[in-house]
C-alpha cells in the first residue's frame, strides 16, 4: 500500500493551482469558435477637382544691362592695363550718373591670346592678346536706362549685351495673379456643381505654382559717336499663377 503525506503549505499551493485551472477552463469554453473583427467602413469623400490660372501684366520698374570693355595689344600686360584704365573711367562715369556702387557688379573678366595661323606650315603663333572685362549695372529708375547707356558709351565701353527689365515688387503682382487664379478655379468648380446639382463644401487641398518672366531686349554694340539719346522701350512683364483645387461635395 502506497501512502502520500503533504504538508499544509503544499496542500494550499495545489488547491490554488486547481482553482486557476478551473477558471481558465471556464474562460476558454466561453469564447466563440470563430473570432471575427468588425471593420469600420470608411466613408468615401466626393470631390470636384479643378485648375485655375491668371496672368497679371505690369510695367517694369528696374533694368539690368551688361556692358564691357574689350582691348587688344601685342603685349598681354599692356592690353590688360589699357582695359583697366578704360573700365575705371566707365565705372566712375556711371557712379557720377547716380548709380550706387552696390549696383555695379563684375560678371566676366577674360584674357585670351590671338593667333595667326599659317596654312602652308600648319602652324600658328600668338600675335597679340585680347582682354574682355564685363560688368552688370542695376538701374533702379527705369526712366534713366537710355541715359545710362549713353554715359557708358561716351566713357569708353565698346560692348553691350541684353538689357533685362524686371519688377522690384514682383511678389505684389504675383499675389494679385494668385487671387485671380483661385477665383477662376472656384468659378469652374461652381459651374460643375450647378450642372451636377450638388453643393460645394470647403476646399480639401490647394496646390499653387507661378512664373515670372523678365523682358529681355537686345542691346546693340555701343558706339561712341551717338548723336542722340538712346531710346529704350521696356514693354511689359507678365506674372502668372496657377492653382489646382479640390472641393468636397456636401452630402
Amino acid at each position: 500500500m502506497i501512502s502520500f503525506s503533504f504538508s499544509k503549505s503544499k496542500i494550499a499551493i495545489i488547491s490554488l493551482l486547481t482553482i486557476m485551472l478551473l477558471a481558465l477552463g471556464f474562460i476558454i469554453s466561453g469564447l466563440p469558435a470563430n473570432v471575427s473583427y468588425a471593420e469600420e467602413k470608411e466613408s468615401t469623400t466626393r470631390t470636384i477637382n479643378v485648375a485655375g490660372s491668371a496672368i497679371v501684366t505690369a510695367p517694369p520698374d528696374m533694368a539690368y544691362i551688361n556692358f564691357g570693355v574689350v582691348t587688344e595689344d601685342i603685349d598681354a600686360k599692356k592690353a590688360q592695363q589699357k582695359n583697366a584704365n578704360t573700365m575705371n573711367k566707365v565705372i566712375e562715369a556711371i557712379k557720377q550718373a547716380g548709380i550706387a556702387e552696390k549696383d555695379i557688379k563684375t560678371i566676366n573678366y577674360r584674357i585670351h591670346p590671338k593667333y595667326d595661323y599659317t596654312k602652308e606650315s600648319g602652324t600658328s603663333k600668338i600675335v597679340g592678346y585680347s582682354v574682355n572685362n564685363s560688368v552688370e549695372v542695376t538701374i533702379r529708375d527705369i526712366d534713366e536706362t537710355g541715359a545710362i547707356i549713353d554715359v557708358v558709351a561716351d566713357s569708353g565701353a565698346n560692348t553691350a549685351s541684353n538689357i533685362r527689365f524686371a519688377l522690384s515688387n514682383n511678389e505684389e503682382y504675383y499675389n494679385q495673379a494668385l487671387e485671380e487664379a483661385l477665383k477662376n478655379a472656384k468659378g469652374k468648380a461652381q459651374t460643375i456643381a450647378d450642372v451636377l446639382e450638388v453643393k460645394l463644401d470647403l476646399p480639401v487641398s490647394v496646390n499653387e505654382q507661378g512664373s515670372y518672366s523678365p523682358v529681355y531686349k537686345y542691346a546693340e554694340v555701343l558706339r561712341n559717336d551717338m548723336a542722340a539719346s538712346t531710346p529704350v522701350e521696356s514693354g511689359s512683364i507678365q506674372v502668372s499663377a496657377n492653382v489646382n483645387v479640390s472641393y468636397e461635395i456636401k452630402e
